[in-house]
């Protein structure tokens, strides 16, 4: 690898510290960094600064959370090309570098690491008058239908691609990637599930109802929910909101035909990787 882009979260990286030092240390393996102007000040570190994304980048390198490295991932799927988390967060699980540890990187200028591909799902409602409105992002961890003030109980119907349906009474519903059975899907009592796993996860949010237990369902699936209720939702991706769902309108969530590539240094599985950071959360 010989060019790759930094992207920093500025509040998550007191004064680009670590940026600073991620750039420095690949500049000294010969990998030149590409930095937004908005961080023309990275320049000093032998940062070169683009207005416009670089299309010869091997990489995308994010320092910050798991929240950045969703919103990085957006500029890795346009370019084809994979991302690589240095964790700034408290657990950081979609990150593969820890920050007291960049010698690791020495191993992106050898080519000494793996390509793991992630799957994504989309999102695609439909209107009360037919129309299809499709999301310009993909979901990384999660597709979250929930009521509007993100406090009250919603009506919905789920419905596979064989027509087979069932009602719900809840706050929301999740679905989720394998990789993001470790997100919200987690916190809402879902499982969890190996991140090289393509399968859908579907987990109700505070179910009202004797039936409360996720789904997962084979990759292929279309799961479509229609809200059946008398009041609006909320249409999230990665807890970005992206629209809104009137009542009698429906929303329909696939896999992605695009797949996420990551960069993977570690010899280890991910339950390996996924109890050690439970550790720290103990700690």
């Amino acid at each position: 690898m010989k060019k790759a882009i930094i992207i920093p979260n500025s509040n998550k990286d007191t004064g680009l510290l670590i940026t600073r030092k991620v750039i420095s240390k690949l500049a000294s393996l010969s990998v030149l960094s590409y930095v937004s102007e908005d961080y023309a000040e990275l320049s000093e570190q032998g940062a070169e600064i683009y207005s416009e994304i670089p299309k010869d980048a091997e990489a995308v390198i994010v320092v910050g959370g798991d929240g950045s490295v969703i919103d990085a991932s957006r500029i890795a799927l346009l370019l084809s090309v994979p991302i690589l988390g240095v964790n700034m967060g408290k657990v950081g699980y979609l990150s593969e570098v820890d920050p007291s540890n960049l010698e690791i990187l020495e191993r992106l200028s050898t080519d000494d690491f793996s390509v793991e591909e992630r799957m994504l799902l989309t999102a695609e409602k439909t209107t009360n008058d037919g129309r299809k409105v499709t999301f310009d992002r993909f979901a990384v961890n999660d597709v979250v239908i929930s009521h509007e003030s993100y406090l009250g109980i919603t009506d919905f119907r789920i419905c596979n691609r064989r027509g087979d349906s069932v009602s719900y009474r809840a706050d929301g519903i999740i679905f989720s990637t394998s990789q993001g059975s470790t997100a919200y899907s987690l916190s809402a009592g879902g499982p969890i599930v190996a991140h090289n796993l393509d399968t859908v996860i579907m987990t109700p949010i505070c179910p009202h109802s004797l039936f409360n237990r996720s789904i997962i369902f084979e990759p292929e699936e279309c799961i479509t929910i229609r809200n059946t209720g008398l009041d609006s939702l909320n249409i999230s991706l990665d807890g970005r909101l992206v629209d809104t769902l009137m009542p009698n309108e429906s929303c329909t969530i696939a896999m992605a035909e695009k797949r996420l590539k990551t960069v993977a240094f570690s010899e280890g599985n991910m339950f390996s990787t996924l109890f050690r950071k439970i550790k720290v959360l103990e700690d």
